[in-house]
């Protein structure tokens, strides 16, 4: 995909200027909403971007004669060396929210220390980071006491750091952003605590974005802090309220302050609670939870003196990310990186046959592959799953019960696909327009499985459309699994096929 097609121009009007033709700009976390966001920037200024992936596996989205591919893990000081050879600057984009939280801070530690000596080895300019805002206190969250040792390990080197802390940043797609959207669509009554009465200063993506290539293009800056954030200040329930109104919810809030559970405990149940109705895990939930216990909010504006601009208010920030999606103009989506115990898995084409079992069915549509594949690209979302909603809904249900993202993840776009989105529990493996759509499972099963579409010319202009699950079983398990649902499966895609017949011949399916 060319960068310029999904490239917003947040930068058009800044104020600094672009490093000489030939810079080269290193990304980490390539498959991130922030970097998804700042790599078309980037590319529109003249910068060689090189794109960090953890590995192989990840999809390759955007394409352009100054864009590179690297596949590193900053774990591994071996891959991650040759990753910063020729960079010039570097952004620091990862944080393992999806871990568990002594894994995460542990991971996080380890990355960003190597990651600081293999750019003190290759000379790195100037490396930017990207951490939370806050104050350090007993209230902190773990998550937040990360980030905040990140920046301070990437800060002990020879190279400059720049630190820029943000608080909750909103933006279609963001993390933040669809939980205060699912909580406002999915519920009337919200359980409060007094503790999350503190205050924030939500930043809209696009500032975020401007403020990020700013201090990489401002001369002479040496290792220091800069906080950023929009132009209101918001307790989280002026915040919610204010969301609501956008969208003309009515919601009422409930106090829980008198259960007599921990707050942390209370911020882990009501994750799972949440977990119920939103697409986003409960580890990342309940990281954005505990972060509500602290004040959030920028107590100097030192970046104001190299970058001048106004950032915008909260209203503004969330009426426009409700405009690009009505417009269908999402680009980046925090599904867009799978869950973490399914983000080394091997694409469906280097796996042995033998090791398969396939279940294979056909249908003949008169209607040409060009009038059919985009039928079959609607699956998913708002748009169901075309026959026996109701079975894929309590798989979905068990998913979620289970601790898997379940069919609440729904789509980055509800008409369109792009190797590497998200839908629902499925996830796009490869997509041939017109010829093929090969989907990845994410949800919990005792095995690997995948579900193919593949579209072949027939005779009379027509289209044979054939349906492929295919599935690795574990041990035992896995088996018995196929075994018990092997009838439903059948029941299922055949009337998917019927469905996807009758809809390419603009027959009402219903």
């Amino acid at each position: 995909m060319d960068p310029e097609k999904v490239n917003y121009h947040y930068c058009d009007d800044l104020p600094t200027c672009p490093w000489p033709e030939g810079t080269r700009v290193l990304v980490t976390g390539a498959t991130g909403y922030v970097a998804h966001r700042l790599i078309p920037e980037l590319v529109s200024r003249g910068y060689i971007v090189r794109c960090m992936y953890r590995n192989i596996s990840c999809p390759v989205l955007l394409t352009h004669p100054r864009i590179e591919h690297v596949y590193a893990d900053c774990l591994n000081m071996e891959e991650l060396l040759p990753a910063l050879k020729d960079v010039d600057y570097a952004y620091y984009l990862i944080h393992s929210m999806r871990l568990k939280k002594d894994e995460f801070i542990i991971n996080d530690r380890v990355a960003a220390k190597n990651f600081r000596e293999s750019a003190e080895y290759h000379k790195v300019k100037r490396i930017i980071y990207l951490g939370g805002l806050g104050e350090k206190n007993n209230l902190m969250s773990a998550h937040l006491r990360s980030r905040r040792e990140v920046g301070n390990i990437l800060s002990q080197g020879a190279i400059p750091a720049i630190r820029v802390r943000a608080a909750i940043i909103i933006g279609t797609g963001s993390a933040s952003y669809e939980l205060m959207k699912s909580l406002t669509l999915n519920n009337r009554f919200i359980p409060f605590l007094s503790e999350f009465n503190s205050v924030c200063q939500p930043i809209a993506i696009r500032d975020v974005i401007k403020y990020l290539v700013g201090v990489m293009e401002t001369p002479g800056l040496n290792t220091c802090v800069f906080q950023i954030g929009g132009k209101d200040v918001l307790t989280y329930k002026e915040m919610i309220l204010c969301f609501a109104k956008i969208m003309n919810r009515q919601i009422r809030f409930m106090d829980v302050s008198w259960v007599p559970i921990p707050v942390d405990w209370m911020c882990r149940l009501y994750a799972y609670w949440v977990n119920c109705f939103i697409s986003i895990p409960v580890n990342i939930t309940s990281l954005l939870l505990s972060s509500l216990k602290s004040d959030v909010v920028c107590v100097d504006n030192e970046i104001e003196k190299i970058l001048p601009f106004d950032p915008l208010d909260f209203v503004t920030a969330v009426t426009w990310a409700q405009e690009k999606e009505k417009n269908s103009r999402v680009f980046s989506h925090w599904s867009d990186v799978p869950p973490e115990n399914m983000s080394d898995l091997l694409p469906l084409c280097q796996f042995e046959a033998s090791e398969f079992i396939v279940d294979e069915h056909g249908i003949d549509i008169p209607a040409t592959p060009e009038h059919v594949f985009p039928v079959i690209c609607q699956i998913g979302g708002k748009h169901g799953w075309n026959h026996a909603n109701l079975l894929w809904e309590i798989r979905g249900l068990i998913d979620r019960l289970l601790g898997g993202v379940g069919l609440q993840r729904g789509r980055r776009d509800s008409d369109h696909l792009r190797v590497g989105d998200s839908v629902d529990f499925w996830r796009v493996e490869k997509l041939k327009p017109n010829r093929e759509l090969l989907l990845r499972a994410e949800m919990i099963t005792p095995g690997l499985s995948w579900l193919e579409f593949q579209l072949s010319p027939s005779d009379g202009g027509g289209t044979h459309l054939t349906l492929k699950a295919h599935f690795i079983p574990k041990p035992f398990f896995g088996n018995l699994y196929w075994a018990v649902l092997s009838n439903f499966h059948s029941y299922i895609f055949k009337g998917m096929l019927k469905f996807f017949r009758k809809k390419s011949m603009n027959i009402d399916p219903n």
